[in-house]
């Protein structure tokens, strides 16, 4: 939907910030209230057969530590720590 408005073909459009951020033209002004928001969780797992275990354990250790989050929020995604 970013894509759409920022070619002309829309003048508004809803969709994940995350989405918006990286779409050149679109100009993301906000979020929907959280009333009316059903929040998208990403989960993580690592498979029994992984060939790097220990290595997506320390992936995924710092994705919800508290130093990811300021990048996450660049990305537009909302961290559940705070950080």
């Amino acid at each position: 939907m970013a894509a759409v408005v920022a070619r002309g073909e829309a003048e508004i459009g809803f969709q994940q910030v995350s989405e918006i951020l990286p779409i050149a033209g679109a100009t993301f002004v906000g979020t929907i209230p959280e009333a009316v928001q059903q929040p998208t969780i990403f989960t993580a797992v690592i498979t029994a057969n992984a060939r790097e275990p220990d290595a997506a354990r320390a992936l995924i250790r710092y994705l919800a530590s508290p130093e990811a989050a300021p990048a996450l929020r660049r990305t537009g995604l909302e961290p559940l720590v705070r950080g």
